[in-house]
C-alpha cells in the first residue's frame, strides 16, 4: 500500500501499550495511523503470544492511571464495571527491605486490574477511531528509506501464516514499539547510522506467577501486598495484586541471577518459594487460596536504555518508543506507566513538526525515562554480581543509596516520609522530592533516634500475628 509519500500518514510498529499510546498521541497530528502487529489479536480480553509478560503482575501507577483517564475519559468507570478493583493506595501494603510502610491516611486511590484487560479496552477505543486502523499477524522487517538514505518513507512488512497483504507499507513518520527486541539498532546500522549506545544492567530477575480466587471473606486489611527483597541476603520478592473476577494476581521472583528453579512451578513448590519471604504473610494469604491456573515462569536478564538522544546522525521519518528506548526491571512496575508518560512527550513535540522534531522527541523522552530508570538500576546495584555497563555510575549514588536506607527506615514509623515515598514511587513527583527539608529532617531525626537507642527497628509484618495464626487455622482446617 503507498500511502503516506503524498498523504500524512504514520505507522506504528507493535501494537502493545506503547504502540497503542503512540498511536493516540498521533492521531491528532496525521490524516492516518496504521499500527502494524505480528500477533492475531483476541476479540476478547486475554493473554495473547506476543506478551507473554501478562502471565505476571502489573502495576498501573497513579501516574499512569492519570495520564489514561486524560486521554480515554471514562475507561477506569468501564474497567471497573467489568470489575476491576478500586481502592485507596493506603490498602496496598509494602513491605520495605525496612519492614512494613506505615500506612498514609490521604493515599490517592487507584485501580487494580490485569494488564490484558487493560490493553483490550484502550485497543477497543482505537478501533473505533477512524483515524486509526490496525494490521495483524504483519511483522516489520526492515525499514524503507529515500535515496540519500536521510529520510525514513515506510517499513518492509512480512506476513504471518494464514495473512496475506501488500509488502510495503509507505508512511512519513515510523514510530518502532516493538519493546525489548527492536531490531532498530540493526535496522539503523544497515541504513548506515551507527546504532544508539546502550546503558545496561544485568539485574538477572526471573520471576513466577499465578492466578488465585480470592478466598470467602478474607479479613485481611489490605487489598494487595508488595513485599520486597532484602539486599545482601535474601534476594526473594513478592506481591499479590486484586484483579477483576474476585481473583489475585500472585508474582514472586528473584535478583540478581538466582533464577527461580524448575520445581518452583509446582504446587508445593510454589508456596515454598513464597514461604522463603522476608515477611510471612504472602505464604500465609495463597496457602488459604484457591489456584486458578498452573504456574508461568519467565525471565528478564537484562535491562536496557538504548539512548537514541545521543545519536548524531539520524534518519528523519524514525523514532523509537516504549521498551525499544527503554526497558526495567518488571519488578518495579514502572513500565506501562513510562510508556504512557512518553506518549505525552510525544504529543508536545509533536505540536511543532518542523525538521528535527524526530531528535527533540527522543531528547524529550529520555529526559523523562531518565528518572524512572535511575530508581530501578540504584536499587538493582545493591546485588553482589549485578553490574553496570555503557556507563559511568552517577556522581554520589552510594550516598543517594544509604539515604534511601535511611528512608525507609524511617517510613516503616513516619507516615509522612511514608507518604513522600509512595508519591515518588507512583511517579507523581521526582526522586529529588525526597530530599525537600521537610522529608529529609524527619529521615535523619529518625535515624539518630535509632542511633541513640530511642527508637527500635520495625519488625512488624504487613498481616498481624493475630491475623496469621488465624490463616493457620484455616489452613489445618482445609487439610
Amino acid at each position: 500500500m503507498r500511502i503516506g509519500i503524498d498523504s500524512d500518514h504514520a505507522i506504528v510498529i507493535g501494537g502493545s501499550l506503547a504502540g497503542m499510546f503512540a498511536a493516540h498521541a498521533l492521531r491528532n497530528h496525521f490524516a492516518q495511523v496504521t499500527v502494524v502487529e505480528r500477533d492475531d489479536l483476541p476479540e476478547d480480553a486475554g493473554h495473547r503470544a506476543g506478551v507473554p509478560q501478562s502471565h505476571h503482575a502489573h502495576g498501573l501507577l497513579a501516574r499512569g492511571q492519570q495520564i489514561i483517564e486524560a486521554q480515554f475519559p471514562g475507561i477506569m468507570a468501564e474497567l471497573q464495571r467489568d470489575g476491576a478493583l478500586e481502592t485507596r493506595l493506603e490498602r496496598l501494603v509494602i513491605v520495605t527491605p525496612a519492614g512494613k510502610m506505615t500506612p498514609t491516611q490521604d493515599a490517592e486511590s487507584g485501580t487494580f486490574v490485569s494488564r490484558y484487560l487493560l490493553e483490550w479496552k484502550i485497543r477497543q477505543r482505537l478501533m473505533s477511531d477512524t483515524r486509526i486502523r490496525f494490521i495483524f499477524r504483519a511483522e516489520a522487517v526492515g525499514l524503507h528509506t529515500d535515496a540519500s538514505r536521510t529520510r525514513v518513507t515506510g517499513v518492509a512488512l512480512r506476513y504471518r501464516k494464514g495473512q496475506t497483504g501488500d509488502t510495503t507499507l509507505y508512511g512519513n513518520l515510523v514510530v518502532d514499539a516493538t519493546g525489548r527486541r527492536s531490531d532498530a539498532p540493526r535496522w539503523l546500522s544497515a541504513l548506515g547510522y551507527d546504532p544508539p549506545p546502550e546503558e545496561t544492567v544485568n539485574s538477572g530477575v526471573g520471576y513466577l506467577s499465578r492466578f488465585y480466587r480470592r478466598p470467602n471473606n478474607f479479613p485481611a486489611d489490605w487489598d494487595g501486598i508488595i513485599i520486597n527483597a532484602r539486599p545482601p541476603h535474601n534476594p526473594r520478592a513478592g506481591l499479590i495484586l486484586p484483579i477483576e473476577g474476585d481473583r489475585w494476581h500472585v508474582t514472586l521472583g528473584n535478583y540478581a541471577g538466582h533464577y527461580p528453579k524448575a520445581e518452583a512451578a509446582t504446587d508445593a513448590g510454589f508456596l515454598e518459594f513464597a514461604q522463603q519471604l522476608a515477611d510471612p504473610s504472602l505464604y500465609e494469604a495463597i496457602r488459604v487460596a484457591e489456584p486458578l491456573t498452573p504456574v508461568k515462569m519467565f525471565r528478564t536478564p537484562t535491562n536496557r536504555f538504548r539512548h537514541f538522544e545521543q545519536l548524531r546522525r539520524t534518519p528523519e521519518g524514525f523514532i523509537a518508543v516504549g521498551d525499544s528506548v527503554c526497558a526495567f526491571n518488571p519488578i518495579y512496575g514502572q513500565g506501562m506507566t513510562t510508556s504512557a508518560l512518553g506518549s505525552l512527550v510525544l504529543a508536545e513535540v509533536l505540536s511543532d513538526r518542523s525538521p528535527g522534531f524526530e531528535r527533540r522527541f527522543q531528547r524529550a523522552l529520555a529526559r523523562a525515562v531518565d528518572a524512572p530508570w535511575f530508581i530501578a538500576t540504584s536499587e538493582d546495584l545493591r546485588w553482589p554480581g549485578v553490574m553496570l555497563q555503557g556507563a559511568s555510575p552517577r556522581l554520589g549514588t552510594p550516598l543517594l543509596r544509604r539515604y534511601v536506607t535511611l528512608l525507609l527506615e524511617a517510613a516503616c514509623a513516619d507516615p509522612v516520609v511514608s507518604r513522600a515515598y509512595m508519591r515518588m514511587l507512583n511517579m507523581l513527583d521526582l526522586p529529588v522530592a525526597l530530599l525537600r527539608p521537610a522529608v529529609a529532617v524527619r529521615v535523619f531525626g529518625h535515624a539518630l533516634g535509632r542511633r541513640l537507642g530511642l527508637i527500635s527497628a520495625s519488625d512488624e509484618w504487613a498481616l498481624s500475628p493475630a491475623m496469621i495464626a488465624f490463616l493457620r487455622t484455616q489452613a489445618l482446617h482445609q487439610k
